[in-house]
């Protein structure tokens, strides 16, 4: 009995343990969509209007298609909770977490509500005078267009003292990717959870729609959305790495590539269309017209039996998807 009863005490030792110190919650990172305002935004995350206005450096409520937004996470105090272990659990500075929540002193209660800082996967720049848009691209290794499509800029004008967002880890072109893990553990901190249920960060979004460019330029739109979806389809399979990146960068047991535009360095070179970029979105949003394919190929363009042997589901444009 005494036995048992050590073991009930343990139990719930450690379920109080992880409601009081499990505290990380779901990434909200927003892209801007037509329709969309500040207050439209606000209702849907429950997060006032000015702590998304602070949080993303908005001096009015004017905001435009495209646009990334960091929604900040709404967390409740609980007992024992204290400002600094709460700013150490979400990773953000304790100076950062006072002025969201406009603290003057560390005194918190339970039941409070708290607005933690989004961690935003992007560097942060400030514009200077004589900056353009090729200079920044140049400096920082990131395309044009991405940079547009990030900041959500519809022209090439920049003003002095506007923040740009740029991707932190901005492969140049030709770079081959590192061994990745497989299947590993994610830090869901710094990632988004949208309608497919899979994680991604906003640099894997504008990977996806790069392979869908290299992939499917000139494919039907629904052929686009397709080869978006066998990544995600991949992503949910136990047979492949468990990240969008991971995906993409995949190298099998015998050294072969999953996707052509990554062995032969296409994916860096070309510029994601309006459509490739919406492609990503809707089968990052859960939109599967393959049935979910895990394999995609040109009948008339590849030799390999064993691809050519498996079950077809259907044909989208030219490309045929299986199993």
């Amino acid at each position: 009995m005494v036995h048992i009863t050590k073991k009930l005490n343990a139990v719930i030792f450690l379920f109080v343990f992880l409601v009081l110190f499990s505290v990380k919650a779901e990434a909200k990172v927003i892209t801007v969509q037509p329709g969309d305002t500040l207050n439209s935004i606000s209702q849907i995350t429950k997060v006032p209007i000015d702590k998304i206005r602070q949080n993303n450096s908005l001096f009015s409520d004017y905001i435009t298609v495209g646009q990334v937004l960091l929604i900040p996470e709404i967390y409740t105090v609980k007992p024992g909770d204290t400002l600094y272990l709460i700013s150490q659990n979400f990773g953000v500075s304790l100076s950062d977490l006072k002025n969201l929540n406009a603290l003057y002193s560390d005194q918190i209660w339970p039941g409070q509500t708290l607005y933690v800082p989004q961690n935003c996967p992007y560097e942060q720049i400030t514009v200077n005078w004589g900056d353009t848009l090729y200079k920044i691209s140049q400096k920082y290794g990131v395309s044009i267009d991405d940079l547009k499509t990030i900041n959500g800029l519809w022209g090439s004008e920049l003003y002095a003292g506007t923040t740009l967002m740029i991707p932190s880890h901005a492969p140049s072109q030709g770079q081959r990717p590192q061994a990745l893990p497989s299947r590993g553990y994610i830090n869901r901190g710094q990632y988004i959870k949208y309608g497919s249920g899979v994680y991604y960060t906003q640099e894997e979004r504008v990977l996806l729609a790069r392979l869908i460019e290299a992939e499917a330029e000139g494919e039907p739109y629904m052929g686009k959305v397709a080869v978006g979806a066998v990544v995600v389809n991949r992503v949910h399979s136990d047979k492949f790495p468990n990240t969008i990146k991971e995906v993409i960068y995949h190298v099998d047991e015998i050294g072969a590539y999953q996707f052509e535009p990554v062995l032969n360095g296409r994916i860096y070179s070309v510029t994601p269309s309006s459509d490739s970029y919406k492609a990503a979105d809707e089968a990052l949003g859960g939109l599967d017209p393959t049935g979910g394919a895990l394999f995609f190929f040109n009948p008339y363009k590849i030799t390999n039996t064993w691809l050519l042997s498996k079950p077809v589901i259907c044909q989208i444009g030219d490309h045929v998807f299986t199993k």
